[in-house]
């Protein structure tokens, strides 16, 4: 009689160790699910930070300057080969800008000298990239105001001899300063200065597999 209360005592010993044990491989399996599942919202909210500096450009029509910016953002992005918490930086971005019927309202006789066609734009290897660089450029070097005047006098700078004694004399009467520009400088400024004043429509945005913005496209709005 002796034995078997023993033996029920020991067997109630090892029910209530397993119970132990049970009960601390469920708390632990429980923290270790919670903190994967606080670990996969929170790189989903990351991700999701990401991507809003990118899609908020597509809300609604923009402005070319606009556009601009969202480029430079692009290629800053692009340049980095970091691996974050969420954000695979090998993954690069495209922005697509179709220029369709930009030239038919703002170029001379139906052409441009400076927008001439589509743009792919992932990095500064691009004509777009280069161009708009140059004729920031323009502005930093001369001003903002001075590069406004000389656009709104392109038609008057035109009829006379580019680097002539007539043409530099025009420039100074516009401007105040001795300014060595040529026309062909001026007249793509102008194209520069209605393609950030004009509207674009954005496109369809796609993503990587991982949910990282991929591809943004925009088209000139007639």
């Amino acid at each position: 009689m002796e034995n078997a209360s023993k033996a029920l005592v020991m067997a109630g010993g090892i029910l209530i160790a397993l119970l132990v044990v049970g009960a601390l491989m469920l708390m632990i399996n429980q923290v270790s699910y919670y903190e994967k599942s606080e670990s996969i919202s929170e790189k989903a909210q990351q991700q999701a930070e990401f991507n809003k500096e990118y899609v908020k450009f597509t809300y609604g029509d923009i402005k070319g300057y606009e556009v601009i910016s969202l480029v430079n953002k692009v290629i800053d992005y692009n340049k980095k080969d970091a691996t974050g918490n969420s954000v695979d930086y090998n993954l690069k971005i495209t922005v697509n800008i179709d220029m369709s019927g930009f030239a038919d309202k703002y170029g001379i006789n139906g052409k441009t000298v400076l927008f001439k066609k589509n743009y792919i734009i992932n990095n500064t290897n691009t004509s777009f990239y280069n161009d708009i660089e140059k004729y920031r450029e323009l502005e930093n070097n001369y001003s903002l105001a001075i590069m406004s005047k000389l656009s709104a006098n392109y038609d008057k700078l035109k009829q006379v001899e580019d680097n002539s004694n007539e043409y530099k004399k025009a420039i100074k009467e516009i401007t105040g300063r001795d300014i060595q520009i040529t026309i062909s400088d001026i007249e793509k400024y102008r194209e520069y200065s209605e393609f950030k004043t004009s509207t674009f429509e954005p496109g369809e945005v796609k993503y990587h597999e991982n949910g990282q913005v991929k591809e943004m496209s925009f088209k000139f709005k007639k």
